[in-house]
C-alpha cells in the first residue's frame, strides 16, 4: 500500500514520517518544470503562468493544504452560523450575525490561502532542497515567486467564493452589489499583504515541523482580535487600538462594511490602508534582505 505525506506526494513506507517523504518525486517534477525553460524559450509571464498551474496541481495533491485552505473556512462559516456567540445577538443596527459572518470568514481564507500555506509549503520546499535546485535552473526568481502569487490569487478566489455562495445559499445573506468593488479592493489589498507576509516569515522558520504552528500562533491572535470571528464591540478600546496597528484588522473591516447596504464609499480609512502598506513594505524588505533558497540559519545581506 503506497502512503501520501501531507504534500500528496508518495511516501517510500507507509509509516514514513520524515520531512524528506515524498522528496524524489518532487524534485524531480519541479526539476523538470524548470529544465523546460531554456527549451522553449518561453518569455516571462508564460513561465509565471506554468508556475500557478504548478503549484495548483501541488495543493489539489494535498490534503493538509486542501484542507487549510478550502475546508476549514467553510466549517467555522457553518459552525459560527449554527452555535453563535453572545455578542451576535446585540450587533448595531440590527445587523445579522450571518451577514457579518460571510465577509469575516472570507478574510479568514484570504489568511489561510496566502499566509499559513506560503509559509508551510515554501518552507517545506526549503528544506526538500526544491528551491535551491530551482535557483540554480534558468527560472528567474520573480517568474516562481509570481506563480506562487497567482496560485494563491486563484484559491483565494474560490475559497471566497464558495463562503459567499454557502452564505447566500444556506443562511440568506444579502449581497450590496454597489459595494462588491469596495470588498474586492479589500481582498486584493490583503491578498499581497498577506502574501508578502507569508514568504518574509519563511526566513524566520528554521524547519518545516514548526512551519505550520508558528503561522497559526502568529495569524490566529491577530484574527481573533480583528473582527473577524465576532465583532470586537465589547472588547476594550486599548486591544481594538493594538488590532488596528496589524493588517488584519483593516482588511476585516473594510470586507466586512461593503456587505452593509448603508455603505456607499470606499470603506477604509486612510490610516488602515497606511497600516497594510507599511506592513507590506516591511514585508518587501525582510524578502530582500533575509530570503533564503536552501536550508540554513538565518543570514541577513548586506552584513
Amino acid at each position: 500500500m503506497t502512503a501520501w505525506s501531507w504534500t500528496g506526494l508518495p511516501c517510500s513506507s507507509p509509516l514514513s514520517k520524515t520531512p524528506t517523504c515524498g522528496l524524489p518525486a518532487r524534485k524531480a517534477s519541479e526539476a523538470a518544470v524548470a529544465a523546460d525553460v531554456p527549451r522553449r524559450s518561453r518569455p516571462g509571464p508564460v513561465l509565471a503562468l506554468v508556475q500557478v498551474r504548478y503549484q495548483l496541481l501541488l495543493l489539489l495533491r494535498s490534503p493538509l493544504g486542501f484542507f487549510i485552505t478550502l475546508v476549514i473556512p467553510l466549517l467555522l462559516l457553518v459552525s459560527l452560523n449554527v452555535i453563535k456567540p453572545p455578542t451576535a445577538t446585540s450587533l448595531p443596527g440590527g445587523l445579522r450575525y450571518a451577514q457579518f459572518l460571510a465577509p469575516a470568514m472570507s478574510t479568514f481564507s484570504l489568511l489561510n490561502a496566502c499566509y499559513v500555506t506560503t509559509v508551510t509549503s515554501m518552507v517545506l520546499a526549503r528544506e526538500e532542497g526544491v528551491l535551491k535546485r530551482l535557483r540554480g535552473t534558468p527560472l528567474p526568481a520573480w517568474a516562481y515567486l509570481g506563480g506562487r502569487s497567482g496560485s494563491a490569487l486563484v484559491t483565494s478566489a474560490v475559497s471566497v467564493g464558495a463562503i459567499i455562495g454557502t452564505a447566500v445559499l444556506f443562511f440568506h445573506v444579502t449581497i450590496a452589489w454597489r459595494a462588491m468593488g469596495y470588498f474586492a479592493a479589500s481582498a486584493g489589498l490583503g491578498m499581497a499583504c498577506f502574501l508578502l507576509l507569508g514568504v518574509a516569515v519563511t526566513a524566520l522558520v528554521p524547519k518545516s515541523d514548526t512551519a505550520l504552528p508558528i503561522a497559526y500562533g502568529t495569524m490566529l491572535p491577530l484574527a481573533f482580535i480583528s473582527d473577524v470571528f465576532f465583532p470586537s464591540l465589547h472588547a476594550p478600546h486599548w486591544l481594538s487600538d493594538v488590532a488596528s496597528a496589524f493588517p488584519v484588522a483593516p482588511v476585516a473591516r473594510a470586507m466586512e462594511a461593503s456587505f452593509l447596504p448603508a455603505t456607499r464609499s470606499w470603506p477604509m480609512p486612510v490610516t488602515g490602508l497606511l497600516v497594510i502598506l507599511g506592513w507590506s513594505a516591511a514585508a518587501a524588505l525582510v524578502i530582500t534582505l533575509a530570503f533564503r533558497w536552501e536550508p540554513g540559519p538565518l543570514r541577513w545581506r548586506g552584513r
